[in-house]
């Protein structure tokens, strides 16, 4: 597990805590490349505060076209498109940040959006001095995931590993319904891969919301089951909605875990051997 020091303006760092996302340049693609799965971020305010105001770790990673802070906002466009999605362990309340953050030194390592801490003395120093001034444990809480969100993050990120735009909950136009995740190849195009993930609950509904995107799309329709749904399925497919059978896929969420298992290892070897 590597640590992280992800440095921002306050303003920044208020959007960022609203969605718990954080973004780099394309210059810091390589950095943003190495962050993995767990990896310990500190958040560190660089102006007016100059110090420590929260950490947390990593949950995810995605290349972004849509403007999300101030800046991105009002010059319509994308300046910080290599995104990291982060779980916050605790943040300061805002009013607190000029007076309790912690002020390690950091050196250059605060100039730019993200950089490594390799020396772990140090920090074993920051988290010393976050536990004790801020009387907080610095250990990361994890929260309960549902299946349906974590299958569909696997299939989110084995979107990313092929390089397409990824966007999770991604808004029907026409309707007021929203599609579990969606791969487009380009910004300006529409969904190419489009995926419900059914643990649960209503399979009309999915199969209706797949069926209308590859009506109006023509996009590639993916619906992922559990194995014990699998019949149930069949039997919709077989019946009322017989007129997208010859191009659905029907996936497993074995299949996901095992295609995300075995894609994830061959990017990270890829990289390793400079092929990325």
């Amino acid at each position: 597990m590597e640590t992280w020091v992800l440095t921002g303006s306050a303003e920044n760092w208020e959007r960022a805590l609203t969605a718990s996302l954080w973004g780099v340049t394309e210059k810091l693609k390589t950095r943003w490349e190495r962050v993995a799965r767990d990896d310990l971020l500190l958040f560190y305010c660089k102006s007016p505060v100059k110090g420590v105001i929260g950490y947390g770790k990593v949950k995810g990673k995605f290349k972004q076209d849509k403007p999300f802070w101030a800046e991105e906002i009002k010059q319509n466009r994308v300046i910080w498109p290599y995104r990291i999605e982060f779980e916050v362990g605790y943040v300061l309340p805002r009013p607190d940040w000029v007076r309790e953050a912690v002020r390690a030194k950091l050196g250059k390592r605060t100039i730019v959006g993200i950089s490594i801490v390799t020396d772990q003395s140090l920090v074993q120093q920051i988290m010393d001095e976050i536990s004790s001034r801020w009387r907080t444990s610095v250990k990361v809480v994890e929260k309960p995931v549902s299946e349906h969100d974590e299958v569909k993050s696997l299939v989110a990120e084995l979107g990313r590993l092929s390089n397409y735009i990824v966007d999770v909950e991604y808004r029907m136009p026409d309707i007021s319904e929203r599609l579990d995740v969606v791969w487009r190849r380009v910004a300006a195009s529409v969904p190419t891969f489009v995926f419900e993930v059914h643990i649960g609950g209503n399979l009309h509904q999915a199969l209706t919301k797949l069926k209308h995107a590859y009506d109006i799309w023509n996009s590639n329709i993916y619906l992922v089951v559990k194995e014990d749904r699998y019949d149930e399925v069949m039997r919709y497919l077989e019946g009322a909605f017989h007129e997208i059978k010859p191009v659905i896929r029907v996936l497993k969420v074995s299949q996901v875990r095992k295609l995300h298992e075995v894609q994830s290892l061959d990017y990270r070897l890829k990289a390793e051997a400079g092929l990325r």
